[in-house]
């Protein structure tokens, strides 16, 4: 995965990128709500807008912390 983007599943940012899970447990993206409803599943636009986090500074950072 090159960059992450407002479809990028929490699950997948999780997989490719482990160094974020403290960062994503701090804005309650990353939580232990497996299964068809769980947070872990969803995009990243989904479950930003439900955190009611903004997504395009989400984004950045994210993006900005996988280049260090």
């Amino acid at each position: 995965m090159l960059k992450i983007t407002a479809s990028t599943r929490i699950n997948e940012i999780l997989n490719e990128y482990p160094e974020l899970t403290d960062y994503l447990m701090e804005l309650g993206l990353c939580r232990a709500d497996v299964g068809p409803g769980g947070i872990m599943g969803l995009e990243l636009s989904r479950a930003a807008a439900e955190e009611g986090l903004d997504l395009r500074s989400l984004l950045v950072e994210l993006n900005n912390r996988i280049q260090e």
